[in-house]
């Protein structure tokens, strides 16, 4: 048998196709080896209704993708070097770089707009404080706002009026063949690119002398040199991707050359400097220039840009000492815990569902190889949206839908997930419920021999399937299976009896449904429960049982609003 290697990577797909690049590489070197991708999760890929600098960024797209490393899950990480920290976790290393692509940042518009055309009267998006700054520093007056997402859906964004224009990394746009909404590239002298800007990074284990020596014949000397002084100039000033801070690098023979900045958020305070250098002092000479600035006048802006983040954490805490449990996993990337604890909460996990994908049979594999007869599919919640392209790419290497392919989804979290595999909803229900979708659905499209896939759970009942096949062709695939835990933390358990919580939250019926097996029939009405929703309320009430908080809007900030809410009365 071939031996087998594990290349890991986040499911969008600028991720896969930078780790297909390192797949490809990797093959042409070793044909004698197996290498597969493995699509991980991480906290930042969730994430994608707030703000970046508002939820930090150390390690935030490549937490997950380490500890599947260090699990032996994967033998290496695929990442942009600008999302890997510039202090990498006990047992990990930078192991090589592909040849690094273009490090400059690209304005999109739909009208060929140029940097030099924008006033303060457009509208200019960008998720990047870096950026911010220099543009600030341009013109003090401009306005701009928060984007996230997938490049498409920055781009229907724009195309649907949030911003005029967008900026973001070139290098993206070009791997995704998107090239064609670039209206500028912008020279690096005017906007000073991320450090490490355009490079793809792989990351191993220590000790792992097979692994090194295998990236060894990939990896792209000079890239790892500019990207490494970057680096060292970004880590010297304690910087991370949500601070002004960039460089841009060059070699030209023997002599290297950097240019990095650091700027208030603002733009007003804004410090530059250039440095060269022989090539093999690159990484000394451009942390002494980081010195310099830090020296300069650095220190303060850092420091203010640091106070600013505190005064926010230090806000109002309405759930201070509050004791929460919810019976829903904490899960990578799981917004609640971070929510509940911003608010002063303590959140205990007592899980009382456990999702896993299904084994597809035959026909499920006849219906997702082909995808193209079909007009609709229709996702339910974010597991629906997870496990089904975990069985697409299981099955094809790939998570590409047809582009003739429309997408339905219940609620803003199923749009969000749907977001990270790089595609937008046609349709968004903004109900809960296979009923709310149905009636808002046929008042938009009223469907007429239309052929609809169902991605669902296998508790999922029937409604959207009757419904739909009264006009139409309808095939349901069971993509996940949501069943009871074998067991529960006893403690926690314990906790209720003792009275010891302020509220104990229910996600779902099942939530409830499987928490009633393993407690106390004769307790259950003594307990201070909060259901996340309408179906999930009914489910009590079904029961015999009644919620104190039923959250307004499905979701968990709609739950936290209610409790708030809750409490404060």
């Amino acid at each position: 048998m071939k031996q087998t290697v594990r290349i890991g990577t986040r499911g969008s797909k600028l991720a896969l196709y930078q780790a297909y690049r390192v797949k490809e590489e990797l093959e042409a070197k070793y044909p004698e080896i197996v290498f597969e991708i493995e699509i991980i999760k991480t906290k930042g890929d969730i994430i994608l209704d707030v703000p970046l600098s508002k939820i930090g960024d150390k390690g935030l797209f490549t937490k997950e993708l380490e500890v599947a490393m260090f699990n032996n899950e994967i033998d290496m990480a695929v990442h942009s070097l600008k999302d890997l920290p510039t202090t990498f976790p006990e047992g990990a290393k930078l192991g090589a770089v592909l040849q690094r692509g273009d490090v400059r940042d690209a304005l999109i518009s739909s009208n060929n707009m140029k940097l030099k055309d924008l006033t303060a009267e457009h509208t200019i998006a960008t998720s990047s404080l870096r950026r911010k700054a220099q543009l600030l520093k341009i013109n003090k007056d401009f306005k701009i706002v928060e984007i996230r997402g997938n490049v498409n859906t920055r781009i229907r964004k724009m195309q649907e009026g949030y911003c005029d224009v967008m900026i973001m990394a070139a290098a993206g746009l070009q791997r995704l063949e998107m090239s064609e909404f670039i209206s500028e590239l912008i020279d690096p002298t005017v906007m000073i690119p991320a450090c490490s800007q355009g490079a793809i990074a792989i990351e191993i284990r220590e000790n792992d002398p097979f692994i090194e020596d295998l990236l060894s014949k990939i990896n792209d000397k000079e890239t790892m040199i500019t990207t490494s002084a970057e680096r060292a100039f970004l880590k010297t000033l304690e910087g991370g991707c949500q601070i002004p801070v960039g460089s841009h690098s060059k070699i030209d023979g023997d002599n290297f050359q950097l240019t990095g900045f650091i700027s208030s958020i603002d733009g007003s305070q804004y410090l530059k400097e250039t440095i060269n250098c022989k090539v093999e002092d690159a990484v000394e000479a451009s942390k002494a220039i980081a010195k310099k600035l830090f020296e300069n006048g650095g220190k303060e802006i850092l420091d203010a840009i640091r106070d600013i983040n505190l005064i926010e954490v230090k806000g109002t805490m309405p759930l201070k000492d509050k004791v929460i449990i919810s019976t829903r996993a904490i899960e990578a990337g799981d917004t609640l815990p971070g929510l509940l604890q911003k608010q002063g909460a303590n959140l205990l996990s007592l899980p009382m569902i456990e999702i896993t994908p299904t084994t597809p049979s035959q026909d499920d594999f006849n219906l997702l190889n082909n995808l193209n007869e079909f007009n609709w599919v229709i996702f339910t919640s974010k597991n629906g949206v997870v496990n089904f392209f975990k069985h697409l790419s299981d099955l094809k290497g790939s998570t590409a839908l047809p582009e003739t392919l429309k997408i339905a989804v219940i609620g803003n979290k199923t749009a969000v997930e749907l977001d990270y595999y790089g595609y937008a909803p046609h349709f968004i229900s903004q109900g809960n419920t296979s009923e709310d979708l149905l009636e808002e659905f046929y008042k938009e499209h009223n469907p007429t021999n239309q052929k609809f896939l169902l991605s669902l759970g296998n508790l999922a009942d029937d409604t959207l399937y009757i419904r739909l096949s009264k006009e139409n062709t309808v095939k349901r695939l069971d993509v996940y299976k949501t069943e009871k835990p074998k067991s529960v933390d006893s403690s926690i358990i314990e906790l209720i009896n003792n009275n010891k919580y302020d509220l104990i939250i229910f996600t779902s019926p099942s939530t409830f449904n499987n928490f009633c097996s393993f407690y106390d029939a004769d307790k259950i009405k003594n307990l201070k429960m909060a259901s996340i929703g309408s179906t999930t309320s009914k489910a009590l009430e079904d029961a015999g049982f009644n919620a104190l908080i039923t959250a307004k809007k499905s979701n968990v900030e709609g739950l936290i609003d209610s409790m708030i809410e809750y409490f404060k009365n």
